[in-house]
């Protein structure tokens, strides 16, 4: 049954109990009443009759009749007492007075009365009673719907905030519940994602390593046995790019693990862009590096991270751009005068496997948060006007003993 009939019937019930209990103490109160005033007349009939003086023929009891408005007759002796009479001897003589003649009509037709009265009252609060629990049960219903939804699996649908009061703040509390059982849901899914990529970039790490490792090998022979030859150059920077790709690898599948040193910012960040150099001449980007600072964090990191922040710049630019990056003591920042982050990303990007480019795997970021994670530091995404984008890398430790 539901709960809006529950209700309206309980009002019914309550209503309908109190009704005819107070109906039945009204007649009960009006029988006792005719009873008692029957009870009076019957009396100074009695003290009339036996006074003696007069003939006890039908028209002198039909006008003692009259007087006390009840009706008033001789009965045999023995006659048992029929309801609503009394019964008196006077006279030597056994008389009846029945109380519950005019008397009894007009209460009948209170009673009527009262009965239209309460079936009238009844439907007034039937309608009254169906608001009511209208408004009681309407709320209850779709919060227990809302639940049913969220119990199945489906946590889309909004819970609307409804009715009142405690149910109101029930509303909340479910919808909270629903956002967070969606967020659990999705770092569930990401966790699931990023174990399984974890194993999988483990594995391609491990097997890349060895064979990469007996290249570098060759390649530095090679480079001592020929040092004028400037192609064993560029294959041993773009050695020392797959070098960091590996860790990157590694340091997604393991965790992220720092060894922190003093190190200069700008080497880092001159590394790197001589690491990128060919990419940026092949997208027509130029890539210019200034400031100085030092601080104590862990360079292979950092050079994981800025190669991340500048290899987006030269893919967002790609046709013509430029790439600023700024040193200062513990911050780095990265400026590119790409179209910048779309704002339906801002919230999310941060997170693996989103990106906003075709192509794009949506793990550059994230690996570049998880470092300056490791270091306790803050990587921000600022907003360039009129577009281009600058993440800002702050908080890293100063350089031991250097002056707060």
């Amino acid at each position: 049954m539901r709960t809006r009939t529950r209700v309206l019937l309980a009002f019914l019930g309550v209503h309908v109990a109190l009704s005819c209990a107070t109906g039945v103490l009204a007649w009960r109160w009006a029988d006792a009443s005719l009873d008692q005033q029957a009870r009076a007349s019957a009396q100074s009939a009695s003290h009339i009759i036996s006074g003696g003086g007069i003939a006890l023929n039908d028209r002198v009891l039909t006008k003692m009749a009259e007087l006390i408005d009840m009706k008033l007759s001789r009965i045999p002796e023995g006659t048992p007492l029929a309801p609503g009479t009394i019964q008196f001897r006077a006279a030597d003589e056994l008389f009846a007075i029945d109380y519950r003649t005019k008397a009894q009509v007009r209460s009948e037709q209170v009673l009527l009365g009262t009965l239209g009265l309460l079936a009238f009252g009844s439907l007034a609060f039937g309608v009254v009673g169906m608001a009511l629990s209208g408004q009681l049960a309407r709320p209850l219903e779709t919060l227990a719907r809302a639940a049913r939804t969220i119990g199945g699996g489906d946590l889309d649908a909004a819970v609307a905030e409804t009715g009142q009061g405690e149910i109101r703040s029930l509303a909340r509390e479910l919808e909270q519940m629903r956002l967070r059982l969606v967020e659990l849901d999705r770092q569930r899914r990401e966790a699931e994602r990023l174990r399984t990529l974890g194993t999988f970039t483990a594995t391609i790490a491990h097997e890349v390593r060895n064979p990469l490792s007996a290249v570098r090998l060759t390649v530095q022979m090679l480079a001592r046995r020929l040092p004028q030859e400037a192609s064993l150059q560029m294959v041993m920077e773009e050695l020392d790019r797959l070098d960091l790709i590996v860790d990157e690898l590694l340091g997604f599948s393991k965790g992220m693990s720092v060894q922190l040193v003093d190190c200069d910012l700008r080497v880092q960040a001159e590394t790197v862009v001589r690491l990128l150099s060919r990419q940026a001449d092949h997208a027509g980007v130029t890539v210019t590096i200034s400031g100085q600072g030092q601080a104590h964090a862990d360079p292979a990191r950092l050079r994981q991270l800025l190669m991340n922040l500048i290899l987006n710049a030269i893919q967002a630019q790609h046709g013509g751009g430029a790439v600023r990056i700024l040193v200062a003591p513990s911050t780095l920042s990265v400026a590119d005068d790409g179209p910048g982050i779309a704002p339906e990303l801002v919230v999310e990007m941060f997170t693996a496997f989103t990106s906003g480019r075709p192509g794009g795997t949506g793990l550059g970021l994230n690996l570049a948060q998880a470092v300056a994670q490791a270091h306790h530091a803050a990587l921000h995404y600022l907003p360039v006007a009129p577009h281009g984008a600058c993440f800002v890398l702050d908080g890293l430790a100063p350089r031991q003993g250097a002056p707060l």
